[in-house]
């Protein structure tokens, strides 16, 4: 069955979406450009500090999701340029091997190794591959949920399709 449509008028111009009237608000758009900043600087302090304190890859993920829906919501169109779900092959290729590497080399498996590194910038810092897993996860996270989120976004509740009444 061919998707049907209410007709208008060449005169009226269409009704308006449910969230067309969030596109044009411009307190929404000035608000998510910092609100956007301080969330992806706080998913990469969780990213940074996850393998040692609370977060990593999993939440900083969820965390940029948040801001990448709400840049959508705000500006009609996506912060990335590429299909999310690209992301989502490389994250597990990047969390597989570095589990795998260790297991190559007659370690457990994921087994991660650290050390300290000082610089002028920071001071002295410790550095764990763990940061390589949990950059996988993140990616992994970011593509799943960016493209189940776009895919409900791109839902029009006005259509009708096959075996609707």
């Amino acid at each position: 069955m061919p998707k049907r449509s209410r007709p208008t008028h060449p005169s009226r111009p269409a009704p308006p979406r449910p969230g067309d009237l969030l596109l044009h608000d411009p307190i929404l758009r000035t608000i998510s450009r910092a609100a956007f900043a301080l969330v992806m600087l706080f998913a990469l302090l969780l990213l940074w500090r996850g393998h040692n304190a609370p977060g990593g890859g999993f939440i900083a993920g969820l965390m940029t999701v948040c801001a990448l829906i709400l840049h959508r919501i705000a500006n009609n169109q996506s912060a990335l340029r590429l299909n999310p779900a690209k992301l989502v092959p490389w994250g597990l290729a990047l969390s597989l091997t570095t589990g795998l590497v260790p297991y190559l080399l007659g370690l457990p498996f994921l087994k991660s190794d650290y050390g300290y590194v000082t610089t002028a910038l920071t001071g002295e810092f410790e550095w764990a591959t763990a940061l390589f897993f949990d950059l996988g996860v993140y990616l992994v996270v970011v593509g799943a949920g960016l493209s189940l989120a776009y895919a409900l976004i791109d839902v029009q509740p006005n259509e009708r399709v096959e075996g609707d009444g």
